[in-house]
């Protein structure tokens, strides 16, 4: 049996971020960005968030996966330097032989958490590496994405270009090899269903049917993506979209976790872990 597990959303400096909000301020999340905030006392610094990845990271070292994947929104201000430092401080105790790759989070790779620019990008890269690659590990071809500039290509032209042809040619690669494909990325293609409108968590359409054609063309079973800090488990004919809850603040339902994946036997099977659990 070959194991990973992904983690998405450990976003150190959330918690504080949505603390300190109303009744009012809690219904207009609700309302317009079907965000479900607590309303708690207003706090600061990132203790909240650091304490939820450090028990992830004693779960990982518990369960001895192949590997770790890390998917994005790991700090929740892409200028704070002691968010940074204290991610990856807890990152260091993840054992020395599970292998770590990453994928970029809006808040990671854009200096607004949304729109990236070419600075912004070259910043990511110089700390974490490559913001879109492919690798074999185990029996899987992972296919990495930077999903925060196919959600807003336009300070970064021929970035979406660029990262379309490679995505064509690692899945048709994958398929001449008879290699399973899992992609990763940040933000889901769909939630709920392949065709449905464009909002703050999923894809935009003009982009999201062409990776999709090809991920047909190519029979890729199952896609990972955090974002919506909440779980989805959607589906567009024998194509997967499984969003992963967050490592850090919830703004669903479901408590804080991460997903274990197996493979065996040629299927992939996977389960929500509540950090809790």
């Amino acid at each position: 049996m070959y194991l990973f597990l992904f983690l998405a959303d450990m976003q150190l400096g959330a918690y504080a971020t949505f603390s300190g909000m109303n009744e009012r301020d809690v219904g207009r999340y609700a309302h317009e960005r079907d965000m479900q905030v607590r309303p708690v006392p207003r706090v600061e610094g990132f203790e909240w968030d650091a304490a939820r990845y450090s028990e992830a990271v004693d779960a990982v070292n518990s369960l001895r996966p192949d590997l770790v994947l890390i998917g994005g929104d790991m700090i929740d201000d892409t200028n704070a330097e002691d968010q940074y430092d204290e991610f990856m401080r807890i990152t260091d105790r993840i054992d020395d032989d599970i292998p770590i790759k990453w994928v970029p989070g809006n808040h990671d790779i854009a200096d607004d958490n949304v729109v990236p620019t070419m600075a912004s990008i070259a910043t990511y890269r110089a700390a974490f590496g490559p913001d879109f690659y492919a690798f074999d590990h185990g029996p899987i071809r992972f296919v990495a994405l930077n999903t925060v500039v196919i959600d807003h290509p336009e300070l970064v032209p021929g970035e979406w270009e660029t990262q379309r042809a490679f995505i064509e040619a690692e899945l048709a690669e994958a398929a001449e090899r008879s290699r399973p494909v899992v992609m990763l990325g940040h933000h889901p293609l769909f939630t709920r269903h392949a065709d449905e409108e464009d909002d703050y968590w999923n894809l935009p359409l003009v982009r999201r049917k062409p990776i999709l054609d090809m991920v047909h063309r190519h029979g890729v079973p199952l896609a990972l993506a955090g974002h919506w800090h909440r779980n989805s488990h959607a589906g567009d004919g024998e194509f997967e979209m499984i969003t992963t809850g967050p490592v850090g603040y919830p703004l669903g339902f479901d408590p804080s976790g991460f997903r274990v994946v197996e493979v065996s036997g040629g299927r992939i099977s996977h389960a929500y872990r509540p950090l809790d659990a």
